[in-house]
């Protein structure tokens, strides 16, 4: 897309929100177009906003993919909730994201009612998208389910979706860019993403890790790059995978080192798909107790 001299563009920016686990990266990536956020079943998989660019005709949508989110318990949490309300003031757009197999019989939980609340709090247009609708056993399940959320606010609009099977990604995207306002080109043409490179890399060996660790260690997990050194026919990325116990090292490394090398080689593949180029991945595991409380830790792992 290119702006042409009086051709009126709409753009602005759309923030993506819920409580954890209701489909906001894979939703982000869908509409996007290109894989922006690292995606899990484990809740909290999104620490920090990540924004992705789509450009079509006439509009620019930028589309901040937010932590989930839910009352505060640690550090952590509370600076994922602090972006959450961030992403909120600044955005044209919200997109109320709530998770359609969690609604027995219609009945909308406690923390989608929390969410509710805070993005009926704001003047910034809402729309309701409930997703993972391929999980509903039949299509006369959705009814009371629609009628719940209705019934949680004025939104402009109300969709049944699935970010998966892109099940009326196409209808939502077009409520959308009719609701952004007139504004200039934020982001280049081609750039689907303002997300720092580094901070990129250190999520997709997080989003291998998730898949690859037992139920106790995943939120123990932080990942840092220590360094890109780029030469000429590889490029080496040295990574940190940060623990808070020694017990969780040795789960993170598996038995002869099988565990940790598994990592490697899966995010390994995502890493070069990025850079364009081979990849010697540097996977190293440091027992780091308590950073999820450390405010200095955070801020340097862009949390």
């Amino acid at each position: 897309m290119s702006e042409q001299v009086g051709e009126t563009l709409n753009s602005g920016f759309v923030a993506v929100v819920g409580r954890p686990n209701v489909g906001k990266s894979t939703l982000v990536n869908r509409l996007v177009g290109h894989k922006v956020s690292i995606t899990s079943p484990r809740a909290q998989t999104t620490r920090s906003p990540v924004r992705g660019v789509r450009n079509g005709p006439g509009y620019q949508a930028v589309f901040i993919d937010t932590p989930g989110s839910q009352k505060p318990r640690d550090t952590l949490r509370s600076r994922m909730q602090e972006q959450v309300v961030d992403s909120l003031s600044g955005s044209d757009v919200v997109l109320f994201v709530l998770d359609a197999s969690d609604m027995e019989r219609g009945t909308v939980g406690r923390g989608d009612r929390y969410v509710a609340e805070m993005v009926k709090g704001s003047s910034t247009p809402v729309v309701a998208c409930i997703n993972k609708v391929d999980l509903l056993g039949k299509d006369e399940e959705a009814l009371p389910v629609v009628r719940s959320v209705s019934d949680l606010g004025e939104w402009e609009d109300v969709f049944l979706l699935s970010a998966t099977e892109g099940t009326n990604a196409g209808p939502l995207m077009e409520v959308v860019t009719g609701l952004l306002p007139e504004g200039p080109q934020y982001f280049p043409e081609g750039m689907t993403t303002d997300y720092p490179e580094s901070l990129i890399l250190a999520e997709f060996v997080r989003e291998k890790a998730l898949a690859a660790l037992r139920e106790e260690v995943p939120h123990a997990i932080a990942v840092e790059i220590d360094e890109v050194e780029r030469k000429d026919s590889v490029t080496v990325v040295y990574a940190l995978i940060h623990v808070e116990r020694t017990s969780q090292r040795m789960i993170v490394l598996g038995k002869n080192g099988q565990t940790i090398k598994r990592i490697g080689t899966e995010a390994r593949k995502d890493v070069e798909r990025l850079l364009g180029t081979r990849i010697y991945l540097d996977l190293n595991v440091k027992v780091t107790p308590g950073w999820r409380s450390d405010r200095k830790f955070l801020e340097r792992l862009g949390l």
